[in-house]
């Protein structure tokens, strides 16, 4: 995740100095409560992992000991996200607390390959490349958290958790083109519900639009992918283990009701 921490702190430095040149000390103390909308854009950044989980058969088992499917497979993939947030904040004091939903989408699609070349002959008398593919795509994405902080004037620092859903979809795939084989539809995709928690800075530019960068980590329930063949290879299986995750950096805007 080096890239990823990379980028948001480009963003942040670029959200911090955008917000020097747009305050002026003329603004004074913000008014932080009340009800807000906005919109907001950055980056969705998932690495697609998928670890080997439980297997069964006569084959299956010796080319996994023979390293003909990785144990674990993973990569950042780096796409954008954009969405609506709406929320309300209650101040006291220094005291910012609220509540923030907001829904998007994220085209994060992280895709992994991994291929092994067989040359044990178990059911070819030649060597056979054997190729897999694993595929985690997201899509419509919502939160709905939890926000505390503290003013320093027209700027906020807080945290946020809450509650997260999203369509996401996982895919396994298995080809031997020397064989001639492509295997099924090995997926499953639709709504996994999870968490977010995050942390962030928002900056009042005026006495009712703000700018705000934040960071959210997005755990969606991982998923379980089964491949099985009942004609080509009965008796055999295997499942790989998807953590569907992301961090969304992001920079927003929001006007104050």
């Amino acid at each position: 995740m080096r890239r990823a921490l990379f980028l948001t702190m480009v963003m942040f430095a670029g959200s911090a100095a955008a917000a020097d040149r747009l305050s002026g000390p003329e603004l004074g103390q913000a008014d932080w409560s009340g009800s807000y909308a906005g919109v907001f854009g950055g980056l969705g950044i998932s690495s697609g992992r998928a670890e080997l989980a439980d297997y069964s058969g006569v084959l299956i088992p010796a080319d996994v000991g023979y390293g003909l499917f990785p144990g674990l497979i993973k990569g950042d993939d780096v796409s954008g996200a954009g969405g609506i947030a709406a929320g309300i904040n209650f101040q006291s004091g220094s005291f910012v607390g609220g509540v923030e939903a907001d829904i998007g989408y994220a085209w994060t699609d992280a895709q992994h390959s991994y291929s092994r070349l067989d040359d044990t002959h178990a059911i070819a008398p030649f060597d056979i490349n054997t190729n897999t593919r694993y595929q985690t795509d997201f899509g419509v994405l919502g939160t709905l958290r939890a926000r505390g902080g503290f003013a320093f004037g027209n700027t906020m620092v807080f945290g946020t958790a809450g509650l997260a859903a999203g369509d996401v979809g996982n895919r396994f795939e298995l080809s031997m083109p020397e064989v001639g084989y492509a295997s099924p539809d090995w997926s499953a995709s639709g709504l996994r519900l999870g968490y977010a928690v995050g942390a962030g800075i928002e900056h009042r530019m005026t006495g009712s639009v703000s700018l705000k960068f934040e960071t959210l980590y997005v755990n969606l329930a991982d998923r379980t992918v089964r491949g099985v063949d009942p004609a080509a290879f009965p008796g055999e299986s295997i499942s790989y283990r998807f953590k569907n995750d992301m961090v969304m950096p992001r920079l927003g805007i929001n006007v104050k009701f």
